[in-house]
């Protein structure tokens, strides 16, 4: 679990401005090459990286981002990280089946139980 983050007014202010920097998504386009991985980011031209595997990719396509949209490194942590889709939607699903089973275990503990449903 990651530590809650808390910044000043400032560094909010930051953090608000180089948001709006980042696209909402990007393609990447790979290929294998004789040393691992490359990488281009289809939208930003010249963005382009390379790593010996997969998840060393991630980290590197990422800091090339970052880098070309000259967002200052000490924010990279409050903006997040470009993730594949796939693996974005494989967490949200875990999270949800955690979420299910702890509630289904509370459930079946208690004899009286009120719940808030949302939509």
């Amino acid at each position: 679990m990651q530590p809650i983050m808390r910044y000043n007014k400032r560094t909010m202010n930051k953090l608000t401005q180089y948001k709006k920097l980042l696209p909402e998504k990007l393609t990447l386009e790979i290929r294998k090459s004789k040393d691992g991985l490359w990488a281009k980011v289809k939208e930003l031209p010249h963005c382009y990286t390379q790593a010996k595997n997969f998840p060393d990719l991630l980290v590197m396509i990422n800091d090339a981002i970052y880098t070309y949209l000259k967002i200052p490194v000490r924010y990279k942590d409050g903006l997040g990280m470009y993730l594949p889709k796939e693996f974005v939607e494989e967490l949200t699903r875990r999270k949800w089946e955690r979420a299910l089973k702890e509630l289904t275990e509370n459930v079946s503990r208690k004899e009286n139980l009120k719940l808030e449903l949302t939509a």
